[in-house]
């Protein structure tokens, strides 16, 4: 396992580099460069997603359905619903696992409602970004947020 996710790194960095020369000498870039990087992504996010929910059916059955009332129908943040999990529930998770359990896209809607929470507060996009890299939130797509992955998990 542990040489499938060099792989995976590898090939992600990889592409990275391809999208980054792709936009730097837009002259010099080909159709299948540009679509080999576009592939890569909808390749990756689907082994993401598989991941997560291989993962999320390896965590307690009752966590699942208490993080998703805490998180969308009570409106808690991540760091709140960790909180109550142990305080009220005696459920001791943390970050990562608390998103294994809830799955992608409860987190990445957790992800979108906190950012408009700071925007709302004049936080601005490369201010989340450091602030969610401080708290070793994991990123969508990267290793870590930027201002333009936020500005993207916000449209």
């Amino acid at each position: 396992m542990e040489s499938m996710q060099k792989l995976f790194d590898s090939i992600e960095a990889c592409a990275e580099r391809l999208d980054q020369l792709n936009k730097r000498y837009t002259h010099l870039s080909t159709e299948a460069t540009r679509e080999s990087v576009k592939t890569w992504r909808v390749v990756r996010e689907q082994v993401l997603a598989e991941q997560v929910d291989e993962s999320s059916d390896q965590q307690a059955p009752e966590l699942k359905p208490l993080a998703n009332e805490l998180l969308e129908k009570q409106g808690h943040t991540l760091d709140e619903t960790i909180e109550i999990l142990e305080a009220q529930h005696g459920i001791t998770v943390d970050l990562v696992g608390l998103i294994q359990s809830i799955g992608k896209t409860a987190y990445i809607a957790a992800l979108r409602r906190e950012a408009v929470e700071l925007q709302e507060n004049a936080i601005s996009f490369p201010q989340i970004a450091s602030l969610w890299n401080d708290q070793g939130r994991p990123a969508i797509g990267g290793e870590t947020w930027s201002a333009r992955t936020v500005s993207i998990l916000v449209e």
